[in-house]
């Protein structure tokens, strides 16, 4: 008799403990999502979406920590996501004397994945990063339901490789 009134007893203080467990864990989803929504939303390149937009950007969106001094893109990895800088500030360095300071808002990678080539320079961070990712499966979903928004990424990097010099431009077919 007393092994069964103790078991009940466990069983009546587990059982409030996991109810209220589940409902922190959601809890903290929300508001995680809440803030993750709210960064997303000051973004420059989304600043056209509406609010159900800037979901649905959220949900197709993963974030990386990057501590200072460590390489977020390497020159010659494989383009397959472009990345938006939340917070923190990192530099891309484009050879020895071109370098290029990013900060919260800015997004770099975008030529390499929608060129399907490799990086030709390496982006460090020069301070902890938050950086957001958009892979090329979650950019082309985007592309489909959103194209003013490809076309302005487009746009984007197409104005960044009239800036490179033309000793530095390399066409899609000369890179392996």
């Amino acid at each position: 008799m007393g092994a069964v009134v103790m078991l009940l007893g466990l069983a009546a203080l587990a059982l409030p403990v996991a109810i209220l467990a589940t409902g922190f864990g959601q809890e903290a989803g929300r508001h995680q999502f809440v803030i993750t929504w709210g960064n997303v939303a000051r973004v420059p390149l989304f600043d056209s979406l509406q609010a159900v937009e800037i979901a649905e950007v959220c949900r197709l969106l993963y974030a990386r920590h990057f501590p200072a001094g460590a390489p977020i893109i390497s020159a010659g990895d494989s383009g397959s996501a472009m990345y938006i800088i939340e917070s923190g500030e990192a530099v891309a360095e484009h050879g020895d004397d071109l370098r290029e300071p990013l900060g919260p808002g800015d997004f770099f990678g975008e030529a390499a994945l929608l060129e399907h080539r490799r990086h030709k320079s390496d982006v460090v961070a020069t301070s902890p990063c938050r950086i957001y990712v958009l892979d090329s499966v979650a950019l082309a979903q985007l592309g489909r339901r959103h194209p003013e928004l490809l076309r302005a990424i487009r746009e984007v990097a197409k104005e960044r490789r009239r800036d490179v010099p033309e000793d530095r431009r390399q066409t899609p077919k000369q890179e392996t």
